[in-house]
């Protein structure tokens, strides 16, 4: 799950909400880190869009 969140921090941080949430569903999806919590996807997609860290 790391690999995928720090590889769309990396890539997605401070882009609009909607597409680091989708670039992170993606990501987390190909580490298989699935299924994953709606709400914990959602919280890292706005701490990622924000700019913000961990």
């Amino acid at each position: 799950m790391e690999r995928g969140v720090d590889r769309t921090r990396a890539t997605h941080a401070g882009q609009p909400y909607a597409a680091v949430r989708q670039a992170l569903a993606l990501a987390l999806e190909k580490e298989g880190a699935r299924p994953m919590v709606p709400q914990v996807v959602d919280e890292l997609a706005r701490q990622i869009s924000e700019g913000t860290d961990r």
